[in-house]
């Protein structure tokens, strides 16, 4: 059954007995101001013997051809969009190889060329791909370490580590342990060498800690290099501003999803974006040379001014000094202590300056060079 919607310049009261006396069903009635719009079925418009009737819509299948048909020109468009994209979604543009060394490049632009990975062709099958990755490998075995084909999209992104065959050097014969840093030694462990330093001694930045030069009853009997692990006691004084007033963004949990064409340096969005404030999220799913389209996620927030309390600020500038230390540090290093110099806050400022005692290793292993002992010349009579 198709329903129409129906306005007739009429008596209402009429109408109405009307329909009834010609068995026509009036499904609803709306009325705006004096004038009635009926909805009956689109069968019986031909029972009305009415002038001046004027649809005002159809529903139904009928409503829904008629809207295709309105919108005829922007299906055909997505029917065509789609079927590029399905197209060119199994087409290669483009191979890109990425490596420093052009020789490595020009190497693998030629054999992937005559291996079939090249532009304008249609992409290989995963088995192919780790095929043609281990025929590489094998043709080439002193020049590729490691390769990787990736599908980027319309594009084979190729990543190659070279293979570096280097000699092996003799390591040094003399060596010392020395300090990096003004400390306090906290740990020694020796491998290789003559500890000259023990736990509790100051150090300097450049001392030498543990020699490679083995000694016995004060004469050098040998060098070696030496090796060890020393762990001192080190100092750092780190400051950090914080203003108590700041911004937040509080996002609402409203998104909406929007196409993006780009063609060059310029980008269009397909539907404008009503949000006053909102992040955008974006990712290319068809790329052709110059020109891409992009699938964008929009969230909605707003930003929201707040104000610490003077120990909320105090904290957070704590967790600032402590974060620019650890930035400095190794994963091997611990800090021991901290202890605030001083706090001040000064025009909606908090300032804060910060000491750190920490555990970290100080030891490097320096070569140096044997240097030949004089004896001394026995007194002549």
């Amino acid at each position: 059954m198709n329903k129409i919607k129906i306005k007739i310049p009429s008596d209402n009261h009429y109408i109405i007995k009307k329909f009834h006396r010609k068995n026509i069903d009036i499904f609803n009635i709306e009325y705006i101001g004096k004038t009635a719009i009926y909805t009956i079925d689109e069968a019986d418009l031909e029972k009305i013997n009415i002038e001046d009737i004027e649809i005002i819509s159809y529903r139904g299948l009928k409503s829904f051809i008629k809207k295709i048909k309105y919108n005829i020109h922007f299906i055909i468009s997505c029917l065509i969009i789609i079927l590029l994209l399905y197209f060119f979604g199994g087409c290669i543009i483009k191979v890109e190889v990425i490596h420093s060394n052009k020789d490595i490049r020009a190497l693998l632009e030629n054999e992937l060329f005559s291996l079939g990975i090249k532009s304008f062709t249609f992409k290989k099958s995963f088995e192919e791909l780790q095929t043609i990755k281990e025929h590489i490998k094998k043709e080439y075995p002193n020049d590729i370490e490691w390769l990787e084909i990736v599908d980027d999209g319309m594009k084979y992104t190729i990543r190659v580590e070279e293979r570096i065959i280097t000699e092996k050097k003799d390591p040094p014969k003399y060596c010392n342990i020395v300090s990096t840093k003004d400390a306090v030694i906290m740990n020694i462990t020796s491998h290789k060498g003559q500890a000259i330093l023990g736990i509790n001694d100051h150090v300097k930045n450049g001392d030498i800690i543990v020699s490679g030069k083995i000694k016995f009853n004060e004469e050098t009997k040998s060098h070696t290099c030496a090796e060890a692990t020393v762990y001192g006691n080190t100092w750092y004084r780190v400051g950090a501003n914080l203003p108590l007033d700041h911004e937040t963004k509080e996002y609402t949990g409203k998104k909406k999803n929007n196409l993006a064409f780009e063609i060059g340096t310029k980008y269009t969005r397909i539907f404008k974006i009503h949000f006053d404030e909102y992040d955008v999220e974006k990712k290319c799913i068809f790329r052709l040379g110059h020109f891409a389209i992009y699938k964008e996620t929009v969230k909605e927030y707003y930003t929201k001014k707040e104000k610490y309390t003077e120990e909320e600020a105090y904290n957070e500038a704590l967790k600032q000094a402590k974060e620019k230390l650890e930035i400095k540090l190794n994963n091997q290093a611990t800090i021991l202590s901290e202890k605030v110099l001083q706090s001040n806050t000064y025009n909606s400022i908090i300032s804060i300056d910060v000491f750190y005692s920490v555990k970290e290793i100080i030891g490097k292993q320096v070569e140096a060079q044997i240097e030949e002992e004089i004896e001394p010349k026995e007194p002549s009579n």
